[in-house]
């Protein structure tokens, strides 16, 4: 339940999109999703306590347990709302797991 009600904070999902399309410092997850600093430094601190997200040097990344809960939500809202195609990050998402099951 703890995942569901992280995600459930508003920017979240706009956080977790921005860092799959390939923004992973602040400065750039801030000015793409527009949220103030201190509300994205938040949500980011909450997303990492979760195990949703890592930080490194390079910035922000989804770890593995991330990985599935996005493309997971990306599934769903791609069924339930069909005006929006998440094809392209759903594919890209999906790669990266079974890369991680390879390994």
């Amino acid at each position: 339940m703890d995942i569901l009600k992280t995600l459930s904070y508003a920017g979240t999902m706009d956080v977790l999109f921005s860092i799959c399309k390939g923004k992973s410092k602040f400065t750039d997850i801030m000015f793409e999703t527009e949220l103030n600093p201190g509300i994205l430094n938040r949500l980011l601190k909450t997303l990492i306590v979760s195990g949703i997200l890592i930080k490194d040097l390079d910035g922000y990344h989804l770890s593995e347990k991330g990985t599935k809960v996005v493309l997971y939500t990306l599934q769903i809202l791609n069924t339930e709302n069909e005006n929006k195609n998440y094809e392209a990050l759903i594919d890209i998402l999906s790669g990266r797991i079974q890369h991680h099951a390879e390994a």
